[in-house]
């Protein structure tokens, strides 16, 4: 699952539980995967609210995927 897909489908059920921001922010965080928890924690400044969780994550995301893309393109060649 692609962390655009994980974020798409927590805003769903975040809709239903009705929980405050700190608990959903809590909740976001919890269930991502631990690699991409250890690029964020290796950051400087941690994200400041689950907006800016969600785009630091996104990107993360894309610039690993585009990295692997990279990586398998060179070695093809």
């Amino acid at each position: 699952m692609t962390v655009d897909e994980y974020t798409a489908n927590f805003e769903m059920l975040a809709r239903r539980n009705g929980l405050n921001e700190a608990a959903l922010e809590d909740a976001y965080i919890r269930g991502l995967p631990d690699s991409i928890l250890q690029k964020v924690y290796s950051q400087t400044f941690l994200p400041s609210c689950i907006d800016n969780w969600k785009m630091v994550i996104h990107n993360l995301d894309h610039l690993q995927r585009e990295f692997s893309k990279l990586k398998q393109s060179i070695s093809l060649s």
